[in-house]
């Protein structure tokens, strides 16, 4: 299985297809109304091609990529910047409070199989592929406030804010490769 395609990114991919569709569909309803009627048909065979990339990746989406489903957040959230500076000591702080607080469900990588995982229902995600996807605001609300309906607790009353910002800078710099060289 391809771990970088989700649902959710065909889903998002599939809409982008559809609203071009739709340009070039406008584009051949107007150069027909305006009586070209041989300069209609190649945006609407435009449009008929990116509506059934659109329906493949649909298709794709909800027969053979992974659901990673995506906690609600507040849209304040998604916009939060990071005041943690992008670097190896902050990484390294991340990297404590990783060790001391998720490791044991999230595992040492961050790949969902800590020793406390098997025993979760649902299991942790694989914060390798998970945080990529998401922006720094809403990692850092989920680490605050947790997760409704899964075993991830809130952190706001035990890790200042420093820290969990610290921690946001960690599991990016583990998901891109850069933090598993400073263990």
């Amino acid at each position: 299985m391809i771990t970088g395609i989700t649902r959710q990114g065909l889903e998002q991919s599939a809409l982008l297809l559809v609203i071009g569709a739709a340009v070039f569909g406008l584009l051949a309803l107007r150069a027909y109304r305006r009586g070209d009627h041989e300069g209609w048909r190649r945006p609407a065979l435009s449009a008929g091609g990116l509506v059934l990339l659109a329906v493949v990746a649909l298709g794709a989406g909800y027969t053979v990529a992974p659901n990673i489903p995506t906690p609600p957040v507040p849209i304040t959230a998604r916009f939060a910047q990071n005041p943690v500076a992008d670097t190896p000591e902050a990484w390294a702080a991340g990297r404590a409070a990783y060790n001391a607080r998720c490791a044991v469900c999230h595992g040492p990588q961050g790949l969902g199989d800590g020793p406390a995982a098997f025993t979760l229902n649902p299991r942790p995600f694989n914060l390798q592929v998970h945080t990529p996807q998401h922006a720094p605001g809403e990692v850092y609300h989920w680490i605050s406030e947790g997760i409704p309906g899964t075993a991830m607790p809130p952190w706001k009353d035990v890790l200042d804010e420093t820290e969990r910002w610290s921690l946001v800078r960690f599991l990016y710099a583990l998901a891109d490769g850069r933090a598993r060289s400073t263990q």
